[in-house]
């Protein structure tokens, strides 16, 4: 449950986080909330019951494990997060094994207040019904802007109206500590940038967050769908990826260049692109990943059979 409270934390103030180490990340959340329960222990022996298991009814043994529990667990985050998948290898292990004390202390800080926060910032849609889809993207690095303005293009295309505004600030604060988090773990930059669009449809009101990571729609279910439906149709991936994971997203540059020399009436190979899409299948993606990278493969290949049949027309 606590596990599941961080992951809607995560795609409230941050967007997603790749698919193949989201499950460490909200570990690393869980084990966090944990460790402020523990440091509480330390000044409240009698939670130990609670808290810790098989602990003896004596105030000086519970403080002594309570204190090994405060020192041991920021190291297992340290070393969980020397684990993902998408992390730089460049970086120190060391280093980032005792990263472990600020990554737990800003990770259980949040997990507290996000027990609370999260509920609260739900509930009005709950009441209304409404449906929360993401569109999985990883914007590219300085096109934020650009991703932006095509999204709220893309609709208003559609005679949707649009406005953009910022978030609350208690949103952008948690956004702000999560990502420093994040950046760390990963050791790469990540935009903080966060913006909303409200978009209207026929007097609803759909909420659009754009992330650095994915874009959240949340809203009356029918008007949702429209929009990501709308959105995954007709925004290209020149200005971001549809993965976080690193070497997938080597996959679809080679894509977008497959793309570029049949834009520009050169002919590609095949057997490269197969070769995509054999890698794709070895790979450990989420649906939603997935779907978006053979979307891409598709579209390639469609485009390629219809540039074929063109040129034997003629």
């Amino acid at each position: 449950m606590l596990s599941k409270v961080f992951s809607m934390a995560t795609l409230t103030f941050f967007g997603r986080i790749p698919s193949q180490d989201d499950s460490k990340v909200s570990f690393m959340g869980l084990l966090s909330l944990y460790w402020i329960y523990i440091l509480v222990t330390t000044v409240f022996p009698d939670l130990a019951e609670t808290f810790i298991p098989l602990m003896p009814d004596d105030d000086t043994i519970v403080r002594i494990a309570s204190i090994v529990l405060i020192v041991l667990l920021p190291l297992v985050n340290g070393y969980t997060s020397t684990k993902m998948k998408n992390r730089d290898p460049s970086c120190s292990k060391i280093k980032q094994t005792f990263m472990g004390y600020p990554y737990t202390l800003i990770l259980g800080g949040m997990s507290m207040v996000l027990l609370v926060l999260i509920p609260i910032i739900k509930l009005p849609n709950v009441l209304k019904l409404h449906s929360q889809q993401q569109f999985a993207i990883m914007i590219r690095k300085g096109k934020y802007d650009d991703v932006l303005k095509e999204v709220d293009d893309t609709l208003s295309k559609h005679n949707i109206k649009t406005h953009i505004h910022d978030p609350k600030k208690i949103v952008w604060l948690n956004f702000m500590m999560l990502s420093y988090v994040l950046e760390h773990i990963f050791n790469f930059t990540i935009a903080k940038k966060m913006k909303y669009i409200t978009a209207t449809l026929e007097e609803n009101e759909v909420e659009i967050t754009v992330h650095a990571t994915d874009i959240s729609i949340v809203g009356p279910r029918q008007e949702v769908c429209e929009v990501k439906h709308i959105l995954s149709e007709e925004m290209q991936p020149i200005d971001f990826y549809f993965t976080w994971d690193h070497g997938l997203q080597k996959l679809e540059d080679n894509i977008q260049e497959m793309r570029h020399q049949l834009e520009n009436g050169e002919d590609i190979n095949m057997d490269e692109l197969e070769n995509i899409t054999d890698e794709l299948r070895k790979a450990s993606l989420g649906n939603e990943d997935w779907n978006a990278m053979r979307r891409q493969i598709y579209k390639l290949e469609r485009d390629y059979y219809k540039s074929k049949c063109k040129d034997e027309a003629e």
